[in-house]
C-alpha cells in the first residue's frame, strides 16, 4: 500500500489537492509504525457486557513539523495523538553550503515533552532535520523521532552520525541526493510547492533573508 501510494505522489500530474491527501495517507502510515514505543498506562474500562482492563497513552509528547513541508504531515499525526502538542519549526539550508539556517523556532519556554516527533516530507542532505534536532535537544528533549516519506543514503547518514540516539521512520530510503544541485532523485518535486501551489525562493542577502516570488508556467 505504501509502495502503491507513493508512485502517485512521485507523478508529476498529480495536482496539489491529490499530492497533500498522499503526504496525509502516508504520514498515517509511518505514523502508525513510528508511535509504536508509546509508553502506557492501564486503565479500567467498562464495555456493554463487562468490566476490563485497556491501555491509555501515558506522558507527554510534541509534534515538529519542520516548516514548510512538514506542515502537511501534521493533521495526520494529530488524528494518531490528538492530545499532542505542535511546536513549529523553520529550517533551510544555504544554497551551495552545508549551513542550516532557522528561521522560525516557537518552542515553548516551559519544559519539553517525553518525546517529539519530527516531521519532514522529504530529508535529502539530512541538513536542516539534523539541525531541528539540535535544537530539541538544546531544549531537553530525550527521546526524538524522525518522520519522512522519502529518505536519501546521504540523509540517513547525515543525520546518524551527528544524533545516532534518534530513531527514523520512513517510507522509502532508495533515493539520491545530488549535492551539486541539491535534488532528489528520482523525488518527486519540491514537496512544499506541490502541497501548496506557492513557490518561493529563499534568498540570503548580508545575513538576512528575505522572500522572493516567482511566477509558476502555466
Amino acid at each position: 500500500i505504501i509502495l502503491h501510494k507513493l508512485a502517485h505522489l512521485r507523478a508529476a500530474n498529480e495536482p496539489p489537492r491529490e499530492f497533500r491527501r498522499l503526504v496525509h495517507e502516508l504520514t498515517l502510515l509511518i505514523g502508525y509504525e513510528a508511535t509504536r514505543d508509546l509508553a502506557t498506562k492501564n486503565v479500567d474500562v467498562t464495555t456493554p457486557q463487562a468490566s476490563t482492563t485497556g491501555q491509555h497513552v501515558k506522558g507527554t509528547y510534541c509534534i515538529v513539523p519542520v516548516l514548510r513541508a512538514g506542515l502537511g504531515m501534521t493533521d495526520a499525526m494529530l488524528e494518531l495523538l490528538p492530545n499532542a502538542s505542535v511546536h513549529h519549526i523553520g529550517m533551510y539550508r544555504l544554497k551551495n553550503s552545508e549551513m542550516p539556517v532557522q528561521y522560525y523556532n516557537r518552542l515553548p519556554k516551559e519544559g519539553p515533552t517525553d518525546v517529539a516527533y519530527v516531521l519532514d516530507v522529504v530529508m535529502g542532505s539530512g541538513i536542516t532535520v539534523a539541525a531541528t534536532v539540535n535544537q530539541l535537544k538544546k531544549w531537553g528533549c530525550k527521546k526524538i523521532v524522525v518522520i519522512s516519506i522519502l529518505a536519501t543514503a546521504t540523509g540517513v547518514s547525515k543525520l546518524m552520525e551527528e544524533h545516532p540516539e534518534v530513531t527514523l521512520f520512513v517510507a522509502n530510503n532508495t533515493d539520491t541526493y545530488n549535492a551539486e544541485d541539491g535534488k532528489v532523485m528520482p523525488g518527486f518535486g519540491d514537496s512544499g510547492d506541490r502541497q501548496f501551489f506557492s513557490p518561493d525562493e529563499i534568498e540570503a542577502t548580508g545575513g538576512a533573508s528575505r522572500a522572493k516570488a516567482t511566477k509558476r508556467k502555466a
